[in-house]
């Protein structure tokens, strides 16, 4: 069976006798190095989305699901998010 990097989509050589990472070495590697950056990347833009003031309750909406889905990717990160989806100002709008 052939398998392909989840990020970048080069392939990624089955492992005999054992489970087959998803992603390439080089993605690893990068992922490793960039942990930091990347997670108060993903914050700031949390940050910035709680800041927003949408008014329709589509805006709304969209807006619960960028939070959620930041504060989420925060977690895969083993971040912390500076704002648990509990107290985001748009829990009661998912």
């Amino acid at each position: 069976m052939s398998y392909t990097c989840a990020w970048c989509g080069k392939p990624v050589p089955e492992e005999t006798d054992a489970a087959t990472t998803d992603t390439c070495e080089e993605c690893e590697d990068f992922f490793e190095e960039h942990t930091d950056d990347i997670t108060d990347t993903l914050n700031k833009l949390l940050d910035d989305n709680e800041a927003a003031s949408p008014k329709s309750p589509a805006e709304r909406k969209k807006s619960a699901w960028v939070s959620y889905s930041l504060i989420s990717a925060v977690h895969m990160f083993a971040g912390e998010p500076t704002k648990e989806f509990k107290d985001s100002k748009f829990v009661k709008d998912l």
